[in-house]
């Protein structure tokens, strides 16, 4: 770059004004000028003045910068961001004729360690000091700064001449030697620091909080804290910035403030034999020279023979300024010596104004997805003009002129750079500079400008999502997760979410939602309760840090699918024997894919029906698990833990049941999954419960018969008793050693028989006793009564498994008494017909129900806890709801319970059923199967007469009598007495 000077007049004042050429007491050892980190001294004249000139060159001097940088826990990110703009500081700090050297010395918690004591002229050796430094601890708040000041000023090699500063950045108070925290060991105080920093010509920058972390202990305020850090900057020369600033701008206006930082500097000599205790320096400025900072009269002592006190002290200059007003007087005094000499100084404005220059776009450090990037600098000139053919800068090493490079246009003071397009690539950095471009005039560019920025054309990437893609999972996840990440920019929080089924969104900072580490994470329990055979789709969306008016930020989306499948537990209804031991299983689906490693299951059952021998897991779902469990209270809780999970298997576990031997035939239990925690109930779970049912026992039995007849003239007859059973040895004719014959009673005593007739025995045809044999069931036994009507008593307990039903409609386990008429026959009939099951659905309040089966054990309930209230059935007769401990089939009855659920019964299927009906309204029932109403006589049933219940609502509807749902109840209105007939339709 060419460069143009002028050398400017000078006005020398002549004579001293005071002796200068006596060797003995005082004398002026030299002045000198220091600006722009170049020294300039004074030239002494024949007549013992000083003078200087400077010209209007635009070069520049030494520089010295050290960095003192806190390294407490806080200050990681500072750090990096502060260390990530050193390259572009040290391009400016170059293009602007500056000979700097970088160093550093970092402290925290009274560590101060200066990083190689000769600063470096490389930046890539002082990135490679800075690098490996970390950062921890500072708990207590304050730190030792001052000291760390101190080890810069007293430890590092400063260079004779140049312009010494000092970048302090910190977030905490400092300590001082009177602090009493328990990490303080500071040797120093501010006043003492401040004063050193002053005299000895020290530039101090500061970053900090406006209130900087502090605590009691260090004996300052954090006011007082803040306003050291702001006034000593201000008052060697340097400035205060706000931490969280732009590192880009703050160091852009140091390098503003290095450019106006002068001092006038004074070397008095001692020329008597004797050490001088005290020695007095007075400046006296013109009027174009204002003292900043410095004593005046300044002082300083002890000053031994043939040595030479230094005075400094820091001034502004106005430039151009002639005549008196750029001259001064330094004098000195000392016991009874004295001396002075006056100096002049010109600093002239240059004739050749030079041309200016500024980045306009894209800002310094910014990322940009722009491709191309377009680059733009203002380049300005006030007289001359620009001339454009002289306009050359450097992009990545690459060098471009014009006129000629096609890449550059030049017009209304901007020059702009356009690549083509993928000129540059993502992670690249762009580093550009404008090294000339004069005037019409020849005058040159003042100072070169440079740049760069960093280019990022990729969005964020996305890895490791859960659930994975299409995963099943046994209930809502605890958390969605995926990582994000962005090589270059990085991953912008604020734009970072999920989107659920493509309508919510969730971003950071809604409820659930957080990023840290690299992973984005929802939280979807309490927002979402998904349940079995939801599918969901989850996109991730993330974007990168890129501004928009760079083309950003880079957006990116990741869609993936995961299923919700509770498992199915399931147990299969079963008939065994009494006494029978089986493996009862609780099946289930495939439990591999939901990695259960643990569960506890509560199933109810009726003890008085089977109990449980053992867990067994070999061979099921839980094998390798170990298992624990208990019978207590009739509920069987079982506890599994496994180191794998279960294995692929239709068996989830297996139930050692024994039926018990005392148990009543066609008795039965339901076993109850009333609860299941799988994974500790991470894993849903729906269900169907089971039922085992004994079959009949085969035994022998005898039951007694007690008939009263009443007397024609009022009163009871003598009771006449019957028996009917089975025996293993007896026959259905007549057995002469079993069998007991009856003959015609006398007068006055009822008379009732078991009617016979056996080919064999033809004359015997009344038995007062008659049992049969237990292989040929169903057995029926005919009784006659004659003359007189009256009432058949008996036991309902003490018969034997099976149903016993008199005259094909009564139960006798149920009733005790039947009132007959004069001469009616009468049928009981033991059967052991096949059991079965049937069901009834109920809900969480009244149901109207009833029995698709016998019950023929008194604990069907069991463990059916739901039941609140009932049941009751209605008598017609006396139009009265009762309570029943049974049901009796064909009847309906009303139910109260807490839950709603499907029920299982055991006992006989009714396949079809008769049942007395009454002038009025019935509360009647069904069949096992869906059936129809007929009446004998026909058409007791008025039409629309048929109600129904739906539970869920509440309220009743009318009903189909040709489609009769089994296990429910109905109300019939009937026009008189008579028969209803339930039939499967």
């Amino acid at each position: 770059m060419r460069k143009i000077f002028v050398v400017a007049l000078v006005l020398l004042v002549s004579g001293a004004l005071f002796a200068q050429n006596n060797n003995y007491g005082l004398s002026i050892a030299g002045i000198k000028l220091t600006r722009k980190g170049i020294e300039h001294p004074f030239t002494l004249s024949a007549d013992g003045g000083f003078n200087l000139a400077i010209d209007c060159s635009e070069d520049t001097g030494n520089v010295d910068i050290v960095f003192v940088l806190d390294t407490t826990g806080s200050m990681a990110g500072v750090i990096a961001m502060a260390v990530s703009h050193i390259n572009e500081f040290a391009d400016t700090m170059e293009s602007t004729g500056y000979d700097y050297r970088l160093g550093i010395v970092t402290y925290g918690d009274g560590f101060n360690f200066p990083h190689g004591l000769d600063p470096t002229p490389y930046v890539d050796t002082f990135h490679a000091w800075v690098s490996p430094i970390g950062s921890g601890g500072g708990g207590d708040a304050p730190e030792e700064a001052l000291d760390a000041i101190m080890a810069a000023v007293d430890s590092i090699h400063w260079r004779p001449g140049a312009l010494k500063v000092i970048i302090l950045i910190t977030d905490a108070c400092f300590c001082k030697n009177t602090s009493t925290c328990i990490d303080c060991h500071s040797a120093w105080d501010p006043d003492t620091v401040a004063k050193r920093l002053l005299d000895e010509g020290f530039m101090l920058f500061t970053v900090t909080r406006t209130s900087p972390w502090n605590s009691g202990c260090t004996g300052i305020t954090t006011t007082d804290c803040y306003n050291w850090y702001h006034d000593i900057a201000e008052s060697t020369g340097g400035s205060w910035y706000l931490l969280g600033s732009s590192f880009s701008s703050i160091y852009r206006s140091m390098v503003d403030y290095l450019g106006i930082y002068q001092t006038i500097e004074g070397y008095v000599a001692n020329n008597t034999p004797y050490t001088i205790d005290t020695m007095y320096a007075f400046l006296d400025p013109g009027t174009c020279i204002t003292i900043t900072y410095g004593d005046n009269p300044m002082m300083r002592f002890n000053i031994p023979p043939g040595d030479t006190a230094h005075f400094l002290w820091r001034v502004d200059y106005i430039t151009g300024c002639t005549g008196a007003g750029g001259c001064f007087t330094l004098s000195a005094s000392a016991d009874s010596y004295s001396v002075g000499a006056p100096g002049c100084m010109y600093i002239p404005h240059c004739w050749c104004t030079p041309t200016v220059a500024e980045n306009i776009w894209p800002e310094t450090g910014v990322w940009s997805a722009c491709n191309p990037q377009e680059i733009r600098i203002g380049i300005y000139d006030d007289d001359a003009g620009v001339d454009a053919n002289t306009i050359e800068m450097i992009v990545n090493g690459i060098h471009h002129a014009l006129p000629g490079d096609t890449l550059m246009f030049f017009a209304n003071d901007t020059l702009t750079f356009t690549p083509p397009v993928d000129f540059f690539s993502s992670g690249d950095s762009v580093f550009y500079k404008l090294i000339e471009a004069n005037d019409l005039g020849g005058c040159t560019l003042s100072t070169p400008v440079s740049s760069w920025f960093r280019v990022d054309l990729d969005p964020p990437q996305f890895s490791a999502n859960y659930p994975a893609d299409w995963e099943i999972l046994g209930s809502t996840p605890e958390s969605i997760k995926i990582n994000i990440v962005d090589l270059h920019s990085g991953v912008d929080p604020s734009k970072a979410g999920f989107v659920v089924n493509g309508s919510d969104t969730h971003y950071l900072g809604s409820p659930g939602v957080t990023y840290s580490g690299g992973v984005l994470r929802f939280s979807p329990r309490g927002i979402y309760n998904w349940t079995k055979g939801d599918t969901i789709k989850i996109c991730a969306i993330a974007a990168d840090r890129v501004r928009p008016e760079y083309c950003g930020p880079n957006q990116s989306e990741f869609c993936w699918n995961f299923t919700v499948d509770y498992l199915y537990l399931y147990f299969v209804d079963t008939i065994v024997n009494p006494g029978d031991t089986i493996r009862y299983t609780l099946f289930c689906d495939d439990p591999y894919r939901f990695r259960i490693t643990n569960f506890e299951l509560a199933i109810a059952y009726n003890p008085s029906v089977v109990t449980i021998n053992d867990i067994l897991t070999t061979g099921t779902a839980a094998q390798g698990f170990s298992v624990s469990w208990d019978t207590s209270g009739g509920l069987l809780r079982i506890v599994g833990t496994g180191t794998e999970r279960m294995p692929h298997n239709i068996k989830f576990i297996d139930l050692l049941v024994q039926a018990r031997n005392d148990a009543v035939g066609g008795s039965f239990t339901p076993m109850i999954i009333r609860n299941a925690v799988l994974n500790r109930g991470y894993i849903g779970y729906y269900k169907d419960d089971g039922t085992i049912l004994l079959r009949w026992h085969q035994v022998q039995w005898m039951h007694h018969l007690i008939f009263t007849g009443y007397a024609k003239d009022g009163g009871y007859l003598e009771q006449t008793a019957l028996t009917i059973g089975c025996a293993n040895a007896a026959t259905n004719g007549y057995d002469p050693a079993i069998d007991l014959l009856i003959l015609p009673p006398p007068p006055t005593k009822t008379e009732a028989y078991l009617a016979i007739n056996d080919p064999a025995h033809p004359a015997i045809t009344r038995l007062g006793m008659d049992f049969r044999n237990t292989y040929d069931i169903p057995q029926t036994w005919t009784v006659v009564t004659v003359e007189e009507p009256g009432s058949l008593y008996w036991d309902p307990k003490g018969w034997p498994d099976g149903l016993i039903t008199l005259n094909y409609i009564i139960d006798m386990k149920a009733e005790s008494i039947y009132h007959y008429s004069a001469n009616e026959t009468l049928y009981i009939t033991y059967s052991q017909p096949d059991v079965g099951f049937g069901t009834i659905e109920f809900c969480s309040q009244w149901n109207l129900l009833s029995m698709p089966t016998i019950i023929t054990s008194p604990s069907w309930a069991g463990p059916f806890e739901e039941i609140l209230a009932g049941p009751f059935q209605y008598d017609a007769r006396t139009k009265r709801f009762y309570n029943i401990t049974i049901p009796t089939g064909g009847y309906g009855f009303w139910l109260y319970t807490t839950a709603s659920g499907t029920y299982t019964i055991g006992g006989v299927p009714i396949d079809s059923i008769s049942i007395p009906i009454y002038r009025g309204w019935n509360l009647v029932g069904s069949v096992a199967r869906t059936a129809r109403f007929e009446t004998n006589p026909p058409g007791l049933i008025l039409p629309g007469a048929v109600y129904g219940w739906d539970c869920s609502s509440g309220t009743y509807f009318i009903a189909d009598p040709d489609s009769i749902i089994p296990g429910k109840g109905y109300w019939i209105l009937s026009s008189g007495d008579g028969i209803l007939k339930i039939k499967p339709r």
